[in-house]
């Protein structure tokens, strides 16, 4: 489709350079350097990294009474245990009472030198979106509900989890000596009296060494955010000064929110 006479005049009479100071000057020569070195085309600056977070999905059921082996980073070694314990018997007196009474609760325990996410006393059920990672509280033992009933009185209820579903817990693992965060999404059920289920629908770490990562995340997803904006300046070189004015507003405007 051809131009309008005068927009066709409009489009060659406003070729001029663009005027940038010698500071961004500077940067872009280094970004059109580090552009033609690589050999990076706009489209492959445009595809996603590489995924760097590692998920499994699963739905394992946790009944009463019953054990869960967790292998957080699937390499055929348990790195956590979540335990459904339930009594029907408690010894008084040398004597074992089995009526009216049952002592219920759900936990997780880890494989030292590993640990979960920790608060005053429970095991925090974490919505999807949470980071974890370094300066969180890791411990040995993470409580997530309790249930009992006494002589016929009860069921006395207590614990965070319960009645939840598809929250989450924070879990770190050491792996060649380093550790590495991740996450456990589980839902839990209570009915009268203290009889409790529990489900496992998915779990996953990150493989870098020390990086945070959110609950519920499946992919390394805020790496390639963080990327975004460098990609953007390499990229710019290769659209022409549309990019580079692009680019340029981008810049002022950072500077002024700095």
């Amino acid at each position: 489709m051809s131009l309008p006479h005068s927009a066709s005049r409009i489009s060659r009479t406003n070729r001029s350079p663009i005027s940038l100071n010698p500071r961004v000057d500077h940067r872009l020569l280094g970004y059109a350097a580090a552009a033609t070195a690589a050999g990076v085309g706009t489209m492959a600056l445009a595809q996603p990294s590489q995924a760097e977070v590692v998920y499994t999905p699963t739905n394992q059921v946790i009944k009463l009474n019953t054990t869960l082996s967790l292998d957080l980073n699937n390499d055929g070694v348990t790195d956590f245990f979540i335990r459904n314990l339930y009594e029907v018997c408690i010894e008084t007196s040398g004597r074992k009472e089995c009526s009216n009474f049952i002592d219920q609760s759900l936990q997780v325990t880890p494989v030292s030198p590993n640990g979960v996410g920790a608060g005053p006393r429970w095991a925090p059920p974490l919505p999807a979106g949470e980071k974890v990672g370094l300066g969180d509280r890791f411990a040995a033992v993470g409580s997530m509900e309790f249930c009992n009933t006494s002589v016929g009185r009860g069921p006395y209820s207590s614990g965070p989890w319960r009645n939840k579903k598809d929250r989450y817990l924070a879990l770190e693992i050491s792996i060649d000596g380093e550790m590495h965060y991740g996450w456990a999404r589980l839902s839990v059920g209570i009915s009268k009296p203290c009889k409790v289920e529990a489900v496992l629908t998915g779990y996953a770490y990150e493989t870098v060494p020390g990086k945070p990562i959110l609950t519920g995340a499946t992919s390394d997803t805020d790496k390639a955010a963080s990327e975004n904006r460098s990609n953007f300046t390499i990229g710019a070189l290769a659209l022409g000064s549309a990019g580079l004015v692009a680019w340029r507003r981008d810049e002022e405007a950072a500077q002024v929110r700095m």
